[in-house]
């Protein structure tokens, strides 16, 4: 292409770089999955497998059962809540989920912070410990 007769149509038409990608592209792949699956660009390939929200998770027997959560939950609410639409349902459903989850979790730190203190300061000091952690949050 020259630059005298190039105009705005050609050079955002213009894939500068796409030897470079397809070179890169062919590297990366050819390292990790093989001559055989070079050019695979990771599209099509089955991640449901080790997702444990995913229906093939739930026939294992694997699931969280959130989809039966949602279920329940949204009837429950809807049938409570006068007014309410599956809107509200939902965003009520994930502010319960994601506080439950929070809680969760720092209650988790918290076991795990214990534990570490039981082995390194005693049964007793550890106790204190998280008796004062507490009263401070609770404040």
């Amino acid at each position: 292409m020259r630059i005298k007769n190039s105009t705005n149509s050609q050079i955002s038409g213009t894939d500068f770089a796409a030897g470079e990608r397809q070179a890169a592209l062919r590297t990366m792949h050819r390292s990790r999955l093989g001559p055989a699956r070079a050019v695979s660009s990771g599209w099509g390939e089955d991640v449901a497998k080790n997702d444990r929200r995913s229906v093939h998770a739930w026939l294992r027997g694997k699931g969280d059962l959130r989809g039966a959560w949602w279920n329940l939950y949204s009837r429950v609410y809807l049938a409570a809540v006068p007014g309410a639409d599956l809107e509200r349902a939902m965003y009520s459903f994930h502010c319960i989920h994601h506080a439950m989850t929070l809680g969760w979790l720092s209650y988790v730190m918290s076991v795990r912070k214990t534990s570490a203190d039981i082995r390194h300061v005693g049964l007793i000091a550890a106790v204190r410990a998280a008796a004062a952690d507490n009263s401070r949050t609770l404040r």
